[in-house]
């Protein structure tokens, strides 16, 4: 998961470089850094910008800054730059398998491995519509969907070797975050509360009642199967039935948050603007903060080694442990 222009919005306060103006009442951000070259291997990761990570087993893939896509295989311990073409900022990773991923971004970038990735090519880009890519989600290794800013979509039904433009809904909002329940319905989270639920596999959206007008940056699925999404201004939301209805869940922060993950014991971990972290042990209906130490902001949370987290933003990655829990 997660991470994008999903933060476009909450980046821009929050000091990150994103690019692509605003639709229509949406939130302006600044323009991007420009993709440059660099040497692959080794890097400095507190330099580096990261706006989204995926991990599948051992192995992290982090993306961000300049088109880099950075790899760890010793908990986060060590970084080297995988072998990827120039790109502009990328803002959404998603892993199929240990080998299969995507990685998608500003100039409506998308980036394919097949190799764990260590190595990537391109599959699409339209630098001309000025839409950044903000997430990516694979239902298999054929038909996946890349989502974004100005209500950008596009389909592929065969592994991403052609991707098509549609339209899952009327307007331009921008569309932050797709991810499937545990049912195998998609639900897509967006800009001024937007929530649309597919019930085929993505042929169709159909608009779901919001309970906030705020932008809704991404969401977790919980152990028990229920729907957390979180957004503007440390917003936090929750359904059990598949988004028809959704209960706010206090929050005492406003900071703006931008990614979060289950980890494999069923906690929630959410992070975002300030140093923000906010851990949950019963499926998302209540949260607390971690104390970070710092006031950067996170766009990403991944597991990290045994009680601890991997946090990925503004200063690359960092790790710091989670609290006991209390039986």
């Amino acid at each position: 998961m997660s991470s994008r222009f999903t933060l476009a919005c909450a980046f821009a306060c929050a000091g990150f470089a994103l690019a692509a103006g605003p639709s229509q009442g949406a939130d302006p951000a600044p323009a991007a850094t420009a993709a440059t070259a660099a040497p692959f291997g080794p890097v400095t990761m507190q330099r580096l910008m990261l706006v989204d990570a995926a991990r599948h087993g051992s192995r992290i893939v982090a993306i961000g800054d300049r088109g880099y896509i950075v790899l760890s295989d010793d908990e986060g311990k060590t970084w080297r730059r995988a072998k990827s073409p120039p790109a502009p900022l990328l803002t959404a990773i998603a892993m199929l398998d240990a080998k299969t991923g995507w990685a998608v971004g500003h100039d409506s970038i998308i980036l394919a491995t097949t190799d764990g990735g260590e190595n990537w090519v391109q599959q699409f880009s339209a630098p001309s519509e000025q839409r950044p890519l903000l997430d990516v989600h694979f239902l298999d290794k054929d038909r996946g969907y890349a989502i974004g800013a100005y209500g950008a979509f596009y389909e592929t039904a065969d592994g991403g070797r052609t991707w098509n433009p549609r339209k899952a809904i009327e307007d331009d909002k921008h569309l932050n975050a797709m991810l499937a329940l545990e049912d195998g319905r998609l639900v897509v989270l967006g800009e001024a509360g937007t929530i649309l639920l597919s019930a085929d596999a993505g042929k169709t959206f159909t608009p779901v009642p919001s309970p906030y007008k705020g932008s809704l940056f991404g969401g977790v699925v919980a152990g028990d199967g229920s729907l957390v999404a979180f957004g503007l201004r440390g917003r936090i939301f929750r359904t059990t039935d598949g988004g028809k209805t959704w209960k706010g869940i206090d929050n005492a922060s406003v900071a703006t948050l931008m990614g979060g993950t289950r980890l494999p014991d069923g906690t929630l971990v959410l992070a975002g603007a300030g140093g923000t972290v906010l851990v949950s042990r019963d499926n998302g209906q209540s949260f607390g903060p971690l104390a970070t130490g710092v006031t950067k902001a996170y766009a990403q949370v991944l597991l990290g080694a045994p009680n601890r987290v991997l946090l990925f933003g503004e200063t690359g990655a960092s790790e710091v442990p989670l609290p006991t829990h209390k039986k």
